[in-house]
């Protein structure tokens, strides 16, 4: 069984939440690998270049050959495996898989259409300069960044400018030639954008529309009250390397509401941006939020403030 949609990005702005709620309605399959990027071989090579997605390769077989239960993460390369993650699709009619770096991928748009040509096409667009400072928060919870918001930026610019082809956290930005490699190669009744600010707002509603247009029941009851992936940076990194063994537990065993607390005493909200990292970073993008909008037919001026 192949997929026949793909949620492609963009990262950080609410992927996780939209692939989590579709996943609760009965005519959708989505893989148990979130992140499979087979159809981004560009950003497969580059994240084992870092040494962020390598998995031992018969750890990898192991899992494919079992029940496949969600929260293993891998790159997959082949396209036997990649098949085997819709091995247990039975009555589902939309059948899918979200890989947040397709959007920014060089390679994806003509890999998908070369092997599933009626695809359908997702993405979630988030202001970019607030999608840029989300990444970088991520990247300094997870103990990869040190220092500033701009000092972060024009690093990960340097290193940009050095990667053929280009790839990274800014470049992921840069939505409207990301879009535009996409509707080189499927038709705009098969590419659906959609807002975090919907995501954030009304939900349910978004949910509904993503459900007419992958040809399900949009009626179905999704509980869409959680927000998933939601970037927090730790209070003490100690802490959370004490108590990371017991996390699993908790979430198995303690009611929601508990799990919620207990997040709080460990974690808080990344700090926020000022005007003047914000104007700073405004100026990479405004010039493709423009184009966006041409491209689009949508009023993006909020993208566009200080």
């Amino acid at each position: 069984m192949e997929p026949n949609f793909f949620i492609v990005g963009a990262p950080k702005a609410g992927t996780t939440s939209l692939y989590r709620y579709l996943g609760q309605h009965p005519g959708i399959f989505l893989s148990p690998i979130k992140e499979p990027t087979f159809f981004a071989p560009d950003l497969a090579e580059l994240k084992f270049a870092l040494g962020t997605s390598e998995v031992d390769p018969e750890s990898l077989c192991r899992y494919l050959q079992g029940p496949m239960d969600p929260g293993f993460a891998a790159v997959i390369s082949e396209w036997a495996q990649y098949l085997q993650l819709f091995r247990n699709v039975r009555h589902e009619t939309a059948v899918g898989e979200g890989s947040a770096n397709y959007l920014a991928s060089h390679a994806a748009p003509a890999a998908i259409h070369a092997r599933i040509p009626q695809a359908r096409i997702l993405l979630l667009l988030r202001d970019p300069v607030d999608r840029l400072h989300s990444q970088y928060a991520e990247a300094i919870a997870r103990g990869d960044a040190q220092g500033g918001f701009l000092a972060w930026v024009e690093q990960q610019q340097s290193l940009e400018a050095h990667r053929h082809p280009r790839l990274g956290a800014v470049w992921n930005g840069f939505y409207a030639q990301h879009l535009g490699r996409f509707l080189r190669y499927f038709p705009a009744e098969q590419v659906r954008c959609y807002w975090y600010e919907q995501l954030c707002s009304a939900p349910g509603l978004l949910v509904k529309d993503v459900c007419s247009f992958l040809g399900v029941d949009p009626s179905r009851r999704i509980d869409v009250s959680r927000r998933h992936n939601v970037t927090m940076q730790p209070r003490s990194r100690l802490l959370i390397k004490a108590t990371a063994p017991l996390a699993p537990l908790v979430r198995r065993v303690m009611p929601q509401p508990v799990v919620a607390a207990l997040r709080t005493l460990r974690t808080r909200r990344p700090p926020r941006m000022t005007r003047a990292e914000r104007i700073a970073a405004l100026s990479i993008y405004q010039d493709d939020i423009r184009e966006l909008q041409v491209l689009l037919g949508r009023d993006l001026s909020a993208w566009l403030t200080a």
